[in-house]
């Protein structure tokens, strides 16, 4: 089966994907939207976003669309729980994952005095440099247009502080959120943890929790583990 997944690095959503495939052992190539990919993935994604990925010519946007599909068609190493309970318990934390958690990172990363001067080094070459303005206003519009761009710089650090306080209360006593295995949310939640462990503002909260420290450290430890095909 030909895999191509159409990738952009710093992306949690890319990263997201990247693990699960990785996890689950498959081999897959990746190509960087930022040139001409970009084209393909507006022209036949239908929505303009990455992660997308082809599998023998099906075309699929949407991190946790791709996951389902993947899970579909590589079910060993299940991500989706067959329990009916656990997978809506799954769903809606892969969603508060995606969603609460991303615009927070997407603050301290874009908005963020500290973070927004570290966007240049992942926007490089003639591409980046040119579509980084674009971007800048782009995801600025859409974290003031949430909400959490609207608020003092105070508030939004109570925010962080509330979500990483429920991280660690998710994970008391457990390797993953739903148990001993990794399930979909974990991916989604991993993710987000690694992509707000960059920015110095939110990355001073993050790495100094030793629960989540060890979390993620788990959490590489399975894809390097699929990796190698173990």
């Amino acid at each position: 089966m030909q895999i191509t997944l159409y990738d952009w690095g710093p992306s949690p959503f890319c990263l997201k994907v990247r693990a699960i495939l990785d996890y689950k052992g498959i081999r897959y190539k990746r190509i960087n939207v930022l040139g001409k990919g970009t084209l393909e993935v507006y022209r036949r994604g239908g929505i303009g976003k990455v992660p997308a990925i082809d599998i023998d010519g099906c075309f699929l946007a949407d991190s946790t669309n791709i996951a389902h599909e993947l899970d579909r068609l590589f079910p060993e190493r299940r991500i989706i729980p067959p329990d009916s309970a656990e997978a809506a318990l799954c769903h809606v934390l892969d969603d508060w994952a995606d969603e609460a958690l991303y615009f927070i990172g997407l603050y301290y990363q874009w908005m963020d005095p500290e973070g927004a001067p570290m966007l240049s080094k992942a926007f490089r070459g003639p591409v980046g440099k040119l579509v980084l303005p674009l971007y800048k206003r782009r995801l600025h519009a859409q974290i003031k247009g949430q909400g959490t761009g609207r608020k003092p710089p105070a508030m939004i650090k109570e925010d962080l502080l509330r979500e990483l306080d429920t991280v660690e209360g998710l994970l008391n006593g457990k390797a993953f959120l739903l148990g001993a295995t990794p399930a979909l949310c974990d991916f989604s939640l991993m993710a987000q943890l690694v992509y707000m462990s960059r920015p110095p503002g939110s990355a001073r909260e993050v790495t100094t929790r030793a629960a989540i420290t060890e979390y993620l450290g788990r959490m590489r430890s399975l894809r390097e583990h699929g990796r190698n095909g173990s």
